[in-house]
């Protein structure tokens, strides 16, 4: 599969919001089908889990051991370490 961006192509208006809705895109060409876009999530091919719901996420969170009782003071140390944070850590350094 190829990917491109987003801003390399135009896409209309009511094919985006066709997209968004699921519905599948045909693209004309001299009265014949030429490409068919479609939702990521409706590809049949596509084998990749594509998120999953907010509940599910937050069970599997809940299920994760708390850190050991010397993480706090491990974290303290790396940071004494590699000292203070800078005002703005998105300036250009």
């Amino acid at each position: 599969m190829i990917e491109i961006k987003a801003e390399e192509v135009r896409i209309p208006r009511r094919a985006r919001e066709a997209v968004a809705d699921r519905e599948k895109v045909v693209v004309m060409n001299r009265e014949r089908p030429a490409f068919l876009i479609l939702h990521p999530d409706e590809d049949r091919r596509s084998t990749a889990a594509r998120g999953r719901p907010l509940r599910d996420a937050l069970d599997l969170l809940a299920q994760i051991a708390p850190p050991d009782e010397e993480f706090a003071a491990d974290m303290k140390a790396v940071l004494d370490d590699v000292g203070s944070p800078p005002a703005d850590p998105w300036a250009r350094s």
